[in-house]
């Protein structure tokens, strides 16, 4: 057998990826429909693949690379039938992730930064720019004027320039997130450095014979781009244009052909793997509903190196590099030790709601406490994608597990900003693994309720029923036991409230797993009568009757709930490797935020 083809997860170098022959997914047909597009903006959340197609765009359109075209290109599809366009430009290619996210030190870094690149791009083509012209960018002491004497010598020269910019937003966004709006507006707005770069970037492209021919931006929104140059006017934002909708990502046949390629050859289940993937990292739509669901591209590779490398399954189905990305975000709800509306729109989404607006292309920073606006940075972000659409409105809705888990961590973490309660997570997470050996509910199930009410008594109880709902789905997904928590799922012809579903595919050895039916009585109506609560119960167990008898549900789990009729005994015994799961069913009512009846019917 041929040497098993390593991954390379987390690499964005695309020599070094052609050169190790590592897993590679072409997408390098897209670039015949990128060269319709001479100044582009793509947008896509973290980890998605961005960096890596900057590098393969360098080494296609280079033309220090061009002698180096089959040793890029053999075997793909751009390299059968390459454009004219290919290798005939002088690449100046800026990452401003290498930008000091400090906001003290931005400036001075981000000169810094830009400047190296203007001097290693004149002494790289020293012999195609004019005679002087490296000597004299070299003589300059600010990036800027460095970069328009290299704008101005070459307008006019016959030469082409190519401007790619990865990470445009990096630096800014965590400025935004960790020293305020203040401190923001001061790169982006009037005199700001970043604003004043741009705006000589824009020189650059406009006039009769302009350098830079081409332009490709990425990034994750395009709140920057906006404040920056007053909207998309130095280049065309091409992220929702249905040609671009897999530019990046993992389609499923992809996926498909990972898991096939290693499983045999690294000895775990294909269709583990498979089904693994899209449930944890797979489900994004960029553009429309009817674009291709893709996966993310560094969360895939993430997951099959653990596999191929370290031949395990993964302690922790979410990249600790993903999770530190997203905590940066946490002063999207909350504002002066005060949860804010940004807040209670998270909050509706984990309580098994959907956001539907129309998809905001272009929004400024000081904006963002708009819905709309919000509810398009989320999409941006990736904490959600679109499920579908009713005429100009999109929904919008969260992706996989590993980003309900990050925005639940999100509900949680302003607990603590606020009501201080993250010690007790722990806690659930031991109680969920007692859980799940000795079928021990009551443990997590007490923590939780009782963090429901001292979380209700501060809140507005119009919202009463959806605190509860998203409290608990939250608290439980946050917690990271051995469960897949869902809420409002199908099953039996109807949507159950929640579940801990168990992940057999990581823990085959879990014992117990549950249905849980959530009753609501507000708080202003009277405590229910014991009468009340056991017409409340019998309603509930019905739904559970339901629910727990859905033959898929059964096999899935493999569970079998004792006195439920109609449950088929063969789809238990579907697979003999794995145990069978007891199932309890929980019946939870709650009077405002104090839960009446906690009980296991």
């Amino acid at each position: 057998m041929e040497k098993t083809r390593p991954i390379l997860y987390g690499v964005a170098d695309y020599a070094e990826i052609r050169r190790a022959n590592a897993w590679f997914v072409d997408r390098t047909a897209k670039i015949r429909d990128l060269e319709t597009t001479r100044y582009a903006v793509f947008l896509r959340p973290r980890r998605f693949g961005k960096s890596l197609l900057t590098a393969i765009l360098e080494a296609y359109y280079d033309v220090r690379y061009s002698d180096r075209f089959d040793e890029f290109f053999a075997g793909t599809d751009i390299g059968a039938k390459p454009t004219d366009e290919r290798g005939k430009y002088l690449v100046l290619k800026f990452d401003f992730s290498a930008v000091s996210k400090d906001a003290q030190e931005v400036q001075a870094s981000f000169n810094k930064y830009a400047a190296d690149c203007c001097d290693a791009f004149v002494m790289n083509y020293a012999d195609d720019l004019p005679s002087g012209l490296p000597e004299a960018v070299l003589k300059e002491p600010m990036a800027g004027d460095k970069f328009n004497k290299i704008a101005l010598r070459m307008k006019n020269s016959g030469k082409k320039l190519y401007v790619i910019i990865d990470e445009y937003d990096n630096f800014t966004n965590t400025i935004l997130a960790e020293s305020g709006v203040t401190a923001y507006n001061a790169l982006c707005h009037g005199d700001g450095f970043f604003k004043n770069f741009f705006a000589r970037l824009k020189a650059a492209t406009s006039g009769t014979e302009a350098p830079v021919t081409r332009l490709f931006v990425t990034g994750v929104s395009p709140v920057t781009m906006d404040d920056v140059t007053s909207g998309f006017n130095i280049g065309t934002n091409i992220s929702l244009r249905p040609q671009f909708a897999d530019l990046t990502g993992f389609r499923h046949d992809d996926l498909r052909a990972m898991a096939d390629y290693y499983a045999p050859r690294c000895g775990f289940d294909a269709d583990r793997a498979y089904d693994a993937a899209i449930t944890w990292y797979d489900n994004y739509r960029f553009g429309s509903a009817s674009a291709p669901s893709v996966a993310n591209t560094t969360l895939v590779l993430y997951f099959f190196e653990q596999l191929v490398n370290a031949k395990v399954w993964p302690n922790d189905m979410v990249d600790e590099n993903l999770r530190t990305d997203y905590a940066k975000i946490r002063h999207l709800v909350t504002m002066d030790r005060r949860l804010n509306g940004n807040f209670h729109v998270l909050e509706n989404l984990l309580a098994g709601g959907t956001l539907e607006e129309p998809i905001i292309k272009s929004f400024q920073a000081k904006t963002l406490s708009k819905k709309e606006n919000f509810t398009s940075l989320l999409y941006w972000l990736g904490i959600t994608t679109i499920t579908g659409s009713d005429f100009e409105l999109t929904r919008f809705g969260i992706p996989n597990e590993t980003l309900k888990h990050l925005a639940a961590t999100m509900i949680p973490d302003a607990y603590s900003d606020i009501y201080k309660i993250d010690e007790r997570m722990f806690d659930i997470n031991k109680e969920l693994v007692a859980f799940a050996r000795r079928g021990e509910w009551n443990g997590f199930m007490g923590i939780l309720t009782g963090i429901v009410r001292e979380n209700f008594a501060v809140r507005d109880a119009v919202e009463g029923e959806k605190v509860v709902q998203s409290t608990l789905v939250a608290l439980l997904t946050a917690a990271k036991g051995p469960y897949l928590v869902s809420h409002e799922r199908e099953a039996g012809g109807g949507f159950y409230d929640l579940a801990l579903a168990p992940r057999l595919d990581r823990w085959p050895d879990i014992a117990h797993a549950a249905l849980i039916e959530m009753k609501y009585v507000k708080a202003g109506d009277p405590v229910p009568t014991p009468e009340q609560l056991a017409k409340i119960k019998s309603e509930a167990i019905d739904q559970l009757d339901q629910y727990s008898s859905d033959p898929a549900l059964v096999a899935k789990w493999h569970s079998a709930p004792v006195g439920v009729v109609g449950v088929p005994p063969v789809e238990v015994a579907a697979s003999a490797a794995l145990p069978r799961v007891t199932l309890h069913r929980l019946v939870l009512v709650f009077h405002g935020g104090d839960c009446v009846l906690a009980e296991e019917v």
